[in-house]
Parts: structure tokens; sequence; C-alpha cells
């Protein structure tokens, strides 16, 4: 706005001269007749003068144009190239997608919680050589550091200062991952290709050394690119397809997925599974040897093998692109039936070690606690009209019901046919989290309540395998 006033009023002091100058002539004009008519060509010593002032100015300007051109050059040069280095410090060592700044809002807003998380940090490069470093995923933790080399072994090391992150008895190291879950280094790696976290721009480190969705706030949805699959096969063929997750708890970690399942996958596995079902059993802790599986669990199911359908093993790729671990992690399909009043009583899809004790088979499975059900994807696969919900009942940090079937508290998912829910038995510093308890409310009415999962572990356990 100021340069157009400035341009306005610049026009309008020049209309004034042009009619003080035209005006001047006429009075000039004037003049001249009063005093009896026109000049005489013969040049006065005032215009002798004048002329001779004239030259000289014209001299020095055709003396010091060159030089002032120059200068003007140099300057603009100048320029150039400091708007040049302002852009290089943004994008060229980092290489981020779309030249995004790795430590602007834009970035950070998909990954900055307002409580801390244990067990995830956020890495940024804000110039060459100096990282922002985030603890425990929270704005307030913002620590600048200086690398004095580049090289993996300082970077890791300075990783590990920073975050706290020592090596644990039966605990996986840490990792690091791309901001859409690639891993790309842990740090057991002797060598790491540095330019490829450079480029990546923005890092997330996880203390237990599997990828975890950051639930950043109750509502927060992301989209996701379900072909990014981990570990695919070079004959197979990724599967274009995008879902979107929303949080719907922090303690514990449980987001609802969109766009995962359709409806033709959903009556394949309910065919396929019908033959087979029976009623379910359980894998007793000490305390409750002896007692039947119907104390806990009344529903009925059974497990799928990958090649039961061609659809089976394209889901299990798909779970694979979802949480963002190989699909030798995951166990076989479990598929459930809930009929009227079925039901499953509160209880957690981890092993915790001290509740095994006296079954050497589960402690080897586990291997003492280093291995474990990290994540469960859980299906819905058809409606219902009262009850059959999966509940959370230790949602936000509730304290252990007394009740392991009562639905009146916590968390309620209620099932629709294509649902899709990711909850979380480990955190993301590998600890178990007793926060994941829960539970299959009964079934009301005549409806039947289909549903299935996959465990997701923290480890490949050989149950399926890339053939």
């Amino acid at each position: 706005m100021a340069q157009n006033k400035d341009k306005t009023n610049g026009s309008s002091n020049n209309g004034e001269a042009k009619k003080l100058t035209s005006k001047g002539k006429t009075n000039a004009n004037s003049a001249n007749q009063e005093n009896g008519g026109s000049h005489s060509p013969s040049l006065s010593g005032f215009a002798i003068l004048s002329c001779i002032v004239l030259a000289a100015v014209s001299f020095a300007v055709g003396l010091f144009t060159p030089p002032a051109l120059s200068f003007k050059s140099a300057y603009e040069t100048q320029q150039r190239k400091l708007t040049k280095d302002r852009t290089r410090k943004i994008t060229p060592h980092q290489g981020t997608v779309n030249n995004v700044d790795p430590c602007s809002e834009q970035v950070l807003s998909q990954f900055i919680h307002d409580e801390p998380v244990k067990g995830v940090h956020y890495v940024c490069w804000k110039e060459k050589d100096i990282l922002n470093l985030y603890r425990e995923a929270v704005n307030t933790t913002l620590q600048e550091t200086r690398l004095e080399s580049d090289s993996w072994n300082n970077f890791s090391h300075t990783l590990a200062r920073s975050f706290g992150m020592q090596p644990i008895e039966n605990r996986q190291s840490w990792a690091i991952f791309s901001r859409h879950g690639e891993k790309l280094a842990t740090a057991d790696d002797k060598h790491v290709d540095m330019n490829k976290l450079k480029k990546e721009g923005f890092l997330v480190v996880m203390r237990g050394g599997q990828w975890l969705w950051p639930g950043v706030r109750i509502g927060f949805r992301r989209t996701v690119d379900l072909s990014k699959v981990p570990g695919l096969p070079p004959e197979r063929t990724a599967e274009k397809r995008n879902a979107t997750l929303e949080t719907l708890s922090l303690q514990p970690l449980v987001v609802s997925v969109e766009g995962f399942l359709s409806d033709e996958e959903c009556d394949i596995i309910q065919q396929v599974a019908t033959p087979k079902i029976k009623y379910s059993g359980v894998v007793l802790k000490d305390v409750d040897e002896g007692k039947p599986a119907s104390d806990f669990r009344t529903s009925q199911s059974t497990f799928l093998s990958s090649g039961a359908h061609p659809a089976l093993k394209d889901i299990d790729y798909r779970t694979a692109g979802l949480v963002r671990i190989p699909r030798t992690h995951q166990e076989t399909v479990q598929v459930l039936r809930y009929g009227n009043e079925e039901f499953y009583a509160a209880h957690n899809d981890y092993f915790d070690p001290k509740d095994y004790k006296n079954d050497q088979n589960t402690l080897r499975l586990i291997e003492n606690g280093r291995r474990n059900r990290l994540a469960t994807v859980f299906w819905y696969l058809s409606d219902v009209s009262e009850g059959g919900h999966t509940c959370f009942p230790r949602f936000n940090n509730a304290p252990q019901p007394r009740d392991f079937k009562d639905c009146s508290k916590g968390l309620l998912v209620k099932p629709e046919r294509g649902k899709v829910i990711i909850f979380y038995s480990l955190k993301a510093d590998g600890e178990l989290d007793e926060l994941s308890l829960h539970s299959a409310c009964a079934v009301k009415g005549d409806s039947v309540k289909w549903a299935a999962n996959k465990w997701v572990w923290n480890e490949p356990m050989g149950y399926i395998r890339d053939t």
C-alpha cells in the first residue's frame, strides 16, 4: 500500500511540476512581449557559463558511470548468493519430501504429544551438524545438540546419551525410523549410511526397537500408505491402498483404522472359518491352573493359515503395511464367533514371564521376556445390534477392575462390519503395557458377532514364512 501511495504522490507532484513549467513559459513570453518582442539569438554571458557547467557534468557522468554500474552488478550478485545460502540451510542436506523443513510446525504437529511418552524420541536435522532433540515426544524437552563428527558411531552415542538409552537385559535394542515408519537403523548396527539419515531429516527413535504409530492426542487422524510393506518379497507387487488412523486412546494406545477391509473380505473370512470353528481354549496362568476355559471365555474360534484363501495372504501383507512390521512377525489369523451372552473376560494379549514360571514352553517361546506380542490388529466382520463391544477398562490409566466381566466402565469400541482397530500390548520402550487389558463384552439378542485378529510380535516367530 505504501508503494502505491508513493507512486500516486509522485504522479501528482509531476503533474504540478508540468503545470508550473507551462505557466513559467507563459509568464516568460508575456515578459518578452512586454519588453518589446523576442530576444536576439546571440548568447549572453549567463548562457555561456551554463554550457560550460553542463559539459563538465556530462564528462563526470561518463567518467563514473562504468564503476557505478559495476558496483550495482556486484551488489545484486551478492544478494542472490545470500538468498541461495538462506535457502540451502533449509533443504539440501535434509532432502525432505516436498522440501518441507523437518523442524517445521507442519512436521512436528504430526508427532508432538502434550504429555511425555516413555520410549519415544524425535530428532530433526536443523543444520548439517546441529540436531534438535525432543525427548519423550514433547516440545518442553527440546535440546539443541552439535555433532562432534559426521559418523554413525558419534551419532548413535549422542542419541543414546541424550535419550538415556542404555542396554537392558531381555530387551531389544533401540531403533531409528523415518516419520513414515520405515526402519532405518538399530543400535546394534556397525555401519549406517549417514547420508540417508540426513536426507530423511526427521527421525523417530523407538526405545523398544519396534514401530508404534504415535497417538499424539485423542481424535488425531493421519492417512497412511499401506503399500509401504517392510520385507515385501521382490516377486510380489505392493497393493496400492491408503487407510486413515484415528487415535481412540493414548493410555493404552488404541487407534481405529478406516479403509482396511472390504465387505467381500469380511464374507470370505467367515465362510472359510465356519467349518473349522469350535469353542475356544486359553493359555492359563500359573494361578489359574485347573480352571475350565469357560470361566474366562465362551466364544468359538479357529486359526486359518495364509494358504486357506488368496485373500488371507493379501491381508497378511496389508497388515504388515499397516503396522510397518514384516509379515514374518505375525501369527496366523484367529477368527472368532460370539453368540448370545458369549464373552471373553478382560485379559492381556502379552505373556508376562512372572505369570508363567511353571510353564517352560511359554518361557521358551518368549525367551524370558525378550520376545512378546507387540500389537493386536482386530477386525470386526459383522454388525451387532446390542453388546459385543471391545472394552478397555483401564482407559486413561484407570485402576485394575474388580470384575473382569464388567463392561460398564472404560473405552468401549462398538463392533461394526469392516472396522479395524490396533491396540498395543507393549509400550514404545518395550515394557509390558498393563493398561492394554481388554475384554469382549457379551453379545445380546439374536446378533452374532464375527471378528478376527492378527497378533504381531516384536520378532519373527516362524508362524508365517515368506515363501
